[in-house]
């Protein structure tokens, strides 16, 4: 397994703070972390919790995944398939693979959709404007979208809107496979 370091969370800290023109001192008033955490994360000596980092986040005025993203200066960002989160549908016929780096998140997201036979994936209502783009890479699936559905075989993609409810249907004795592609436009 190739060699990964973690995201530089204090060294993030460190440059945004310094942009703002806030002190430490500042930063620990302002986000209720004591000066000597502060200290320890920015120098790398202490992993921040969750909780923290989206407390500097607030604090700095910033995006926490801003706080998160790597210095690694490669113009080419890998996913490893290891490093990819899994989830179920809530049949568990349908997993769901999301392949979307974590920063990306509020603008794409991206999964791999493998459906056993007669797998469904429902999915509520998303922020107001959102479009999904389904690819069929294998199979026959059916979207639905409030009132409407469309059969959508391999090679073919779907455009709909995702600010209603909808679901993706696996219609076939077969299992089925597709790319996701969930876009939302600026917030």
């Amino acid at each position: 397994m190739e060699n990964v370091n973690p995201p530089s969370v204090g060294k993030n800290i460190t440059y945004y703070r310094k942009k703002k023109n806030m002190s430490m001192d500042d930063l620990s008033k302002r986000s209720g972390v004591s000066k000597s955490m502060l200290s320890q994360i920015e120098q790398g000596k202490s992993n921040p919790t969750v909780v923290t980092v989206w407390k500097i986040a607030r604090s700095l005025d910033v995006n926490i995944q801003k706080l998160l993203e790597s210095s690694d200066d490669t113009p080419i960002e890998v996913i490893r398939k290891e490093d990819m989160p899994i989830t179920l549908s809530e049949d568990k016929l349908c997993s769901i693979n999301i392949k979307s780096p974590v920063h990306m998140t509020d603008n794409l997201e991206l999964y791999h959709l493998i459906f056993k036979p007669h797998g469904i994936n429902k999915s509520a209502a998303h922020f107001p404007d959102t479009q999904e783009f389904l690819t069929v890479l294998k199979g026959q699936l059916r979207v639905i979208v409030g009132e409407h559905s469309k059969v959508i075989n391999t090679g073919d993609t779907a455009r709909y809107r995702a600010d209603e409810t909808h679901d993706i249907e696996n219609i076939s004795d077969e299992e089925s496979e597709a790319f996701l592609v969930v876009w939302f436009p600026n917030k």
